[in-house]
């Protein structure tokens, strides 16, 4: 091998300039640093898992009249993460966050179904099968002065209290 190329080699090596660095000693740093993040993204995701975000800023919703949601069906309120039920005796509000991990629920034949983690819920919300923990909330539907009707989520009610329409 040529012997000038080993001498400018070598001085290359010992004679770094102030702030540089060399390759082997950035590829170290550049590893570390992306072991430091994915561990604290990995951690965020844990403490996710643990703490769902069940709760929401606002509480109290207005949703629309009476006339807006279909007779003898569950329809989705998305804003305030309700299904409302309608019938000829009233209207009943259910909450359509899965208990699990707060994932918006869907509709099924015979109740609700959570797409993330397979939690099932009947009719009157409670928890059949999956790792929910618990049933769902109902909610207090009442009348604004607008004629609009306003879910408290601040109030819980029985899955049998009915806002009656007159």
């Amino acid at each position: 091998m040529n012997r000038n190329y080993l001498n400018v080699r070598f001085k290359a090596k010992t004679t770094l300039q102030a702030g540089h660095m060399e390759r082997r000693t950035f590829i170290k740093k550049l590893a570390l640093g992306s072991a430091l993040l994915a561990g604290i993204l990995s951690l965020l995701g844990i403490l996710r898992a643990i703490v769902p975000k069940l709760t929401r800023d606002k509480m109290t919703y207005k949703l629309g009249h009476a006339a807006d949601f279909p007779m003898n069906t569950f329809t989705l309120a998305e804003k305030a993460s309700v299904f409302i039920y309608r019938d000829h005796v009233g209207l009943r509000a259910v909450s359509a966050l899965c208990t699990h991990l707060g994932c918006t629920l869907e509709q099924s034949d015979d109740g609700f179904l959570c797409p993330c983690h397979g939690s099932s819920f009947d009719g009157d919300g409670r928890a059949q099968s999956g790792p929910a923990p618990q049933s769902l909330a109902w909610f207090q539907v009442s009348l604004a002065p607008d004629g609009q009707l306003v879910v408290d989520k601040t109030k819980r009610v029985s899955s049998a209290d009915i806002f009656r329409i007159t």
